[in-house]
C-alpha cells in the first residue's frame, strides 16, 4: 500500500531502541533550546518526522513530562515546559548544596593525578570548545561532580546540570555579552583551593560562584518576563 502510494512505512514502533532515540532526540532540542520555552508540541508531526506511529512518540512526551520539561493539557496536546525563576532559584541552590558536598570529597579523597585533570580549566578560548563558553563550563561542573567519587552525587548534579542547560543557554541568548576570563578566574581559584586541600576556602569560592551565577541566570531570565 505504502509503494503504490509513494509513501514511506513508518517505522516499526515497538522497539526499545527506537522508543529511546526519539526520547533522547526530543530531550537534546528541549535542551538546547531548539525547541524553545513555550513551545507546542504535536504528536501527529512529531511521528510523521520520525516515520513512527505515535505510540513512541507519546512515550516519550510522557517521561519528559516526569523530569518536568513538558506540560500537557487534557484536549490541548503538550508544550514545552516554560522557565520559572523560581524553578531557576531552586535549581540554583540545590547545585551548591551538591557542590560543597563534591568539594568536601575532593579534598578527602581525590589523588594529586586526579586533581591534575581539572588544569585544562584554567583557560578558554573562543573555538577551542565545540558550544563554546557553556560546554566548557559544564564540563568543568560535571568534572568535579566525577572527581568527588559519590556515584549518588554523580548521577542528580549531571541530571541538574542536563536540566539547568536551558537556563543557561536561554540567559546567554538574551544578556549582554561579556568577558569570560572573570568568570574563569573564578574556575582558577577553585582549583587552586582544591588543589591546597583547604575545603573551606574551596566552600566559600565555590558558593560565590554559584551564586553569582544564579544572580546572573536570573536577571537574564527576568528580562524575559517568562513565568514568575
Amino acid at each position: 500500500m505504502f509503494e503504490e502510494a509513494g509513501e514511506t512505512p513508518p517505522k516499526q514502533s515497538g522497539t526499545p531502541l527506537l522508543r529511546e532515540s526519539v526520547y533522547a532526540q526530543l530531550r537534546a532540542e528541549i535542551l538546547s533550546c531548539e525547541l524553545p520555552p513555550g513551545a507546542e508540541i504535536r504528536e501527529a508531526e512529531l511521528a510523521a518526522r520520525f516515520l513512527i506511529s505515535k505510540s513512541p512518540v507519546r512515550d516519550a512526551l510522557m517521561r519528559l513530562e516526569r523530569e518536568g520539561l513538558v506540560n500537557s493539557t487534557p484536549r490541548q496536546g503538550y508544550r514545552v515546559a516554560p522557565i520559572s525563576l523560581t524553578d531557576v532559584r531552586d535549581m540554583f541552590h540545590l547545585r551548591g548544596s551538591l557542590e560543597c558536598a563534591c568539594m568536601e570529597r575532593i579534598v578527602q579523597d581525590a589523588s594529586d593525578a586526579q586533581l591534575q585533570t581539572l588544569e585544562p580549566f584554567r583557560r578558554f578560548a573562543a573555538g577551542e570548545w565545540e558550544g563554546g563558553f557553556v560546554a566548557y563550563n559544564r564540563a568543568f561542573h560535571l568534572t568535579l561532580a566525577e572527581l568527588a567519587g559519590n556515584a549518588r552525587i554523580y548521577a542528580l548534579l549531571g541530571e541538574l546540570i542536563d536540566q539547568m542547560e536551558r537556563v543557561v543557554r536561554v540567559s546567554v541568548r538574551n544578556a549582554k555579552k561579556g568577558n569570560t576570563d572573570g568568570l574563569v578566574e573564578e574556575h582558577c581559584q577553585i582549583i587552586d583551593a582544591l588543589r591546597d586541600r583547604q575545603f573551606k576556602r574551596a566552600e566559600r569560592l565555590g558558593a560565590k560562584h554559584i551564586a553569582a551565577a544564579a544572580k546572573r541566570v536570573s536577571e537574564a531570565i527576568e528580562r524575559l518576563i517568562v513565568v514568575p
